[in-house]
């Protein structure tokens, strides 16, 4: 694998999260994103967006930490302690060392496992804000029936503050539902990249691997 191959891993990254800032960037300036932390009085649309910065930033050290154990892997010139692919590999190395002629099936899927942990977390957060969206919907939809039981009878100066109460709701159900689905969205589109990058290095390990024990 080239140079500028194993780059991109991180480098597609770059490009993606520069994209995600720049829509960011032209909604707050026509006052859309301030409106949604505004007027969002459950701040679940607060919260979602925290998660998903989080781990948006997560996922790129990752990748950048990937991208040296597949630099690694290829020349055998870069080590890096603290690098979780790199200590995993480690694990993996040693352990095929005292199998030696054993059958290696069991030892390569204990390493696929450790390695898809990183891309099941980001799966599951993906799906917690999506369900976080859903929760700030049903809270919008409370908080508009609530301001009805408020009424006792009818007249047009609690008609006018009904309305605005429903407004309010209204706004937290959407806000939050929109929220929750581009956050998860967005985390979706990456991890399924990360995913991919995974199974690079997986199939990269044990290639090396299969091709060592038949010299």
């Amino acid at each position: 694998m080239s140079k500028s191959s194993i780059d991109n891993i991180f480098i597609y990254w770059v490009y993606f999260i520069s994209l995600i800032f720049l829509v960011f960037y032209a909604l707050e300036s026509l006052g859309f994103i301030s409106s949604i932390f505004q007027e969002d009085i459950s701040y679940l649309s607060s919260l979602i967006t925290f998660i998903l910065v989080f781990y948006l930033f997560q996922c790129g050290y990752y990748l950048y930490k990937l991208r040296d154990a597949v630099f690694f892997v290829e020349t055998k010139t870069h080590y890096d302690d603290s690098n979780p692919f790199i200590i995993i590999l480690s694990e993996f190395q040693v352990a095929n060392n005292i199998l030696q002629d054993k059958p290696k099936t069991p030892l390569h899927e204990e390493f696929k496992l450790k390695l898809y942990e990183f891309v099941d977390n980001g799966f599951f957060i993906s799906d917690l804000l999506l369900k976080l969206g859903i929760i700030g919907t049903v809270i919008g939809f409370i908080i508009m029936l609530s301001s009805l039981s408020a009424i006792d009878e009818m007249n047009l100066s609690k008609m006018n503050n009904l309305l605005l109460s429903m407004s309010a709701g209204m706004k937290v159900a959407l806000y939050t539902t929109l929220t929750g689905l581009i956050g998860s969205i967005l985390l979706s589109i990456q991890y399924n990249f990360f995913e991919s990058k995974i199974n690079m290095f997986i199939n990269q390990v044990i290639n090396i691997d299969n091709y060592e024990k038949k010299k």
